[in-house]
């Protein structure tokens, strides 16, 4: 099995934990239906948006996938998982690249303490603003 489908099996089945306990998205307006083009990881360089993101505005963003999608750093705050699921309509038109680790996509700031992830091949993951500390990852 390759790296890219095992990397997504294991995310799949966090997400799938996730989304049994959840209520499957945000209560928040959904973004305009603006269309976006699947995108893939830069060499080393990671996107993780700005430090004052604005609300409804998709920004490139990187999430490591070696340890699943339960966190994100995003506008210089901490946020945790808080559903998966499909409150908005899959906006991120394409393939995801073959062979990535990591999962290049797009985090929206829906609200002040609402943000989702959305990626090509994948249901939009929300989070929610934490001053938990995020455990750490082996």
């Amino acid at each position: 099995m390759g790296r890219v489908r095992v990397g997504a099996l294991g995310l799949l089945l966090a997400l799938g934990a996730v989304a049994c306990g959840g209520d499957g998205g945000s209560p928040g307006e959904p973004p305009a239906e603006k269309r976006l083009k699947a995108r893939q990881k830069e060499g080393e360089r990671w996107e993780e948006g700005p430090r004052h993101p604005k609300v409804h505005v998709a920004y490139p963003y990187d999430m490591p996938g070696h340890c699943g999608i339960a966190w994100a750093t995003f506008g210089g705050r901490t946020w945790k998982i808080s559903g998966v699921g499909p409150s908005i309509g899959r906006r991120v038109e394409g393939d995801a690249p073959e062979g990535a680790e990591d999962l290049a996509g797009y985090m929206t700031l829906m609200a002040k303490d609402e943000a989702v992830f959305e990626a090509a091949n994948f249901p939009p993951v929300y989070f929610t603003a934490t001053k938990e500390t995020p455990p750490g990852c082996d």
